[in-house]
């Protein structure tokens, strides 16, 4: 039975804030919500060999989408790094070699993830536009999953310590 999918008169404001990705090698499990099912698609903690984190720079229009075909989740998370460099050059090309369980928070404040069956390819393109126009890399994070998008419960503060606090080693920007 379908539940609690109503029409919220209030205004959400959209985009991304924090965009932190999690070498796939280093997940080992989630624990939903209340030890649901992953149908409930509420992350209470991710279970981990190693705090082993990478944080993208964001800008404002960075957006994910979610589509459902046939019991696969398309999603897609992009974002653009501004500025060219050889250092960040190296850096893509390394994490484009490898696979990620991603984390992003919103501006609403809520924290979500995908990637777990696999890890999410990141994918990019360099760009150096004309005179008044921007210059860096386009980064477009994809993956075709068996599980939707899963928000974690933000209200378990020992999680979001370990995670969010001091715990990434590289960044981005």
């Amino acid at each position: 039975m379908i539940q609690n999918i109503k029409h919220n008169c209030e205004y959400n404001a959209g985009g991304i804030k924090n965009i932190y990705l999690l070498d796939i090698r280093g997940f080992i499990s989630y624990k939903y919500s209340g030890d649901r099912l992953y149908n409930e698609c509420l992350v209470e903690e991710i279970n981990i060999s190693a705090p082993n984190y990478l944080e993208l720079d964001i800008i404002d229009t960075s957006n994910f989408s979610e589509s459902q075909d046939n019991d696969i989740y398309r999603q897609s998370l992009t974002t653009f790094i501004r500025s060219l460099n050889a250092e960040k050059t190296a850096n893509l090309l390394l994490a484009n070699s490898n696979k990620y369980l991603i984390i992003f928070r919103t501006n609403e404040g809520k924290t979500f993830c995908f990637g777990s069956d696999g890890g999410a390819s990141i994918n990019f393109s360099q760009l150096s536009g004309q005179l008044g126009e921007s210059s860096g890399y386009s980064v477009s994070i994809e993956k075709s999953s068996i599980y939707p998008l899963f928000e974690i419960d933000i209200d378990n503060t020992q999680y979001i310590d370990r995670i969010f606090n001091d715990s990434f080693n590289d960044k981005f920007n």
